[in-house]
């Protein structure tokens, strides 16, 4: 399996995850948040000429209040941090139980580790439905303050 940036190759609309939500967003405004610089997509797939879409996800850059973050880092941090949100991740129904969703999350994690290293960038948040809370805490994503379902893994 390869991790890939989303491109016109990969199948967009033949996806499902089995959530609505995220099959429309991948199929409509992945391609037009790459074009207008609001987030980066990458798809996980079989091959390198593969076209089905196993898993994907979004990440793009933002700033937070520190006053958001898991109290054990409030104090190290300016009022206001670079960091990068996980925006989306899916697996597709056909593909789930195969661990194509921590795949993607590494690859997530050592994307954003990387960038971080050098232009700046403190951690990773997610805004987890609530059925995946379990799955990003057993990664060391610790809850903030701010909303139960928000998630923050520190990047150093």
């Amino acid at each position: 399996m390869l991790v890939q940036t989303l491109d016109d190759r990969h199948d967009r609309k033949g996806f499902d995850c089995g959530e609505i939500e995220l099959n429309n967003w991948l199929s409509r405004f992945a391609k037009q948040h790459k074009e207008k610089g609001l987030s980066s997509t990458f798809v996980i797939v079989d091959t390198e000429s593969s076209s089905e879409i196993l898993g994907f996800y979004a990440v793009s850059p933002t700033e937070l209040l520190c006053s958001a973050l898991p109290s054990n880092l409030q104090k190290r941090l300016p009022n206001k941090a670079p960091s990068f949100r996980l925006g989306r991740l899916a697996t597709a129904n056909a593909h789930k139980g195969k661990g194509i969703g921590a795949l993607l999350l590494f690859d997530a994690i050592n994307r954003v580790t990387r960038i971080s290293a050098d232009i700046g960038g403190v951690g990773l948040v997610v805004n987890a439905k609530p059925n995946a809370i379990g799955f990003y805490a057993q990664y060391g994503f610790e809850q903030m303050s701010d909303h139960p379902n928000n998630l923050f893994l520190p990047l150093y």
